[in-house]
């Protein structure tokens, strides 16, 4: 079989990651990325009772409860999926009865740039979706098949690769790297705890970790459904 036609695959394959990881985040982004859940596997009700108290500019914050904290939660993932709209206008009620805003403007530009952030990522998710399905249906419909082995290898040595840099750089000092690259140079998006309550509310970067390891593997829940159809297609291609 021509290597043209497998590099072809490869990059049905590759994007179809791209897709199934695409798809995975905004399940759990409708799940409010399972925040109940990580709010008692990360404790982040002691943290909050910790740095609360400390918060230079906004006070009171300890004195909400869990559902109160996810709600919060909800309003900024809601808000960064719909091009930032209402970030400033998110506001929380204290035990005493007075009401105030949750974000800073510095905070609320980051995650303004974060809403940014996700309309590129749906964007290239949806493409990857568009360039999967079109070349993939191409190369069915002329029996081209992958050879498994190879694209096995392929990816296998990709995900080596990534999960290297991880190893060695560190997860924490790669999450860091990738805000530089990313974000505009004169805004911020490294908050102290005592600065912000996002920060604090989220237990920055402790929760996005348990959020990315379940969007990885919702993605790879998605990405093997995918594996099992062309496997289904690819047997059915063969003389009975």
């Amino acid at each position: 079989m021509r290597k043209s036609h497998q590099i072809l695959w490869f990059v049905v394959l590759f994007s179809g990651l791209l897709t199934s990881l695409t798809a995975g985040w905004y399940i759990q982004a409708g799940q409010n990325y399972n925040y109940d859940f990580w709010y008692d596997w990360y404790d982040i009700g002691a943290h909050i009772d910790k740095f609360g108290p400390q918060n230079r500019y906004i006070s009171g914050f300890e004195t909400l409860d869990k559902p109160a904290y996810s709600h919060l939660f909800n309003q900024i993932v809601y808000a960064v999926h719909h091009q930032g709209v209402g970030l400033a206008d998110i506001k929380f009620t204290t035990e005493a009865g007075q009401t105030k805003p949750l974000l800073r403007q510095p905070e609320v530009v980051h995650l303004q740039d974060v809403a940014n952030l996700i309309e590129k990522i749906s964007l290239l998710g949806m493409s990857a979706a568009v360039v999967a399905l079109v070349l993939g249906r191409g190369l069915m419909r002329r029996g081209i098949q992958p050879q498994w082995k190879a694209q096995g290898l392929c990816l296998a040595g990709l995900l080596v690769i990534i999960g290297a840099v991880l190893l060695i750089a560190g997860p924490k000092e790669v999450f860091y790297q990738l805000h530089v690259w990313i974000f505009p140079d004169n805004h911020e998006w490294f908050f102290y705890y005592q600065d912000s309550l996002m920060s604090t509310l989220m237990k920055a970067p402790f929760l996005f970790g348990g959020i990315a390891a379940a969007i990885a593997a919702t993605g790879a829940v998605l990405y093997a459904v995918l594996i099992v159809a062309l496997l289904w297609w690819q047997r059915k291609q063969k003389p009975a």
